[in-house]
């Protein structure tokens, strides 16, 4: 029965957002992702709808304005991607892992918004990466970093990577610890199933610049640590 409720929730998945990639696909060769960013964010919720798992979204303050942003969250599952898409109430680029850009369609997707590659196992080309993020920044677009530098293969929350916070000194960038709970569940990196449940995403409080650049690399990374494992539910904080 698991198996068969999968299936199709997979085959509803892929006939709802299948053409939803290919239109923006379409789209980004005419508009530029700003102007169609709000429409995918409005398809996303719906697919959620569909699959009968609509996020609980939480803010703990209110976003900062008029500055720019880097948010922080954990990674379980492929799904985080989508959930960040449509729930970030902002316009952002993400940083996503290079593989990620060689998915079937998903990949065209992701270049196509302006999604920066990340090679995880080159140091050099992940600097440039950064670089490219860095100006992005000093263009007024925010960023999203997903800081354990892979997806957890236990749904907990796995060691920061010192590269972004590295990043985040540099950047003169408010940063927004972010948790979402129960993608895990619904899809897990060694997992075929797709079971859709309750999902939870919570916004901490933002860690301002005087703060981050107040403190070593090292406490910065464990601070906002703390702050993403705090907002955890227990079931995946671990």
């Amino acid at each position: 029965m698991r198996f068969l409720k999968s299936v199709y929730y997979w085959i509803i998945a892929l006939l709802y957002f299948g053409p939803i990639l290919l239109i923006l696909i379409l789209r980004s060769y005419f508009q530029q992702p700003q102007s169609y960013d709000p429409w995918l964010k409005r398809r996303i919720v719906t697919l959620f709808k569909i699959l009968n798992s609509e996020p609980v979204v939480e803010f703990r303050e209110p976003l900062p304005v008029d500055q720019p942003l880097i948010f922080m969250a954990n990674h379980t599952s492929l799904i985080d991607i989508v959930v960040l898409k449509a729930y970030i109430p902002v316009y952002f680029r993400g940083i996503l892992a290079h593989p990620q850009f060689k998915y079937f369609i998903y990949g065209p997707a992701a270049k196509r918004i302006g999604s920066i590659p990340i090679h995880r196992d080159n140091v050099r080309l992940s600097l440039k990466s950064f670089k490219k993020a860095q100006e992005l920044l000093e263009q007024g677009i925010h960023i999203t970093v997903l800081p354990e530098g892979g997806r957890s293969t236990d749904g907990h929350l796995l060691p920061f990577k010192k590269l972004p916070f590295h990043f985040a000194k540099e950047s003169k960038a408010t940063i927004i610890p972010m948790a979402i709970s129960g993608v895990f569940t619904m899809k897990s990196k060694d997992s075929f199933h797709l079971n859709p449940g309750n999902i939870v995403i919570r916004f901490g409080s933002p860690i301002p610049v005087d703060k981050i650049t107040s403190m070593e690399t090292e406490d910065l990374m464990q601070f906002t640590y703390t702050q993403i494992h705090s907002l955890l539910e227990p079931f995946e904080a671990g």
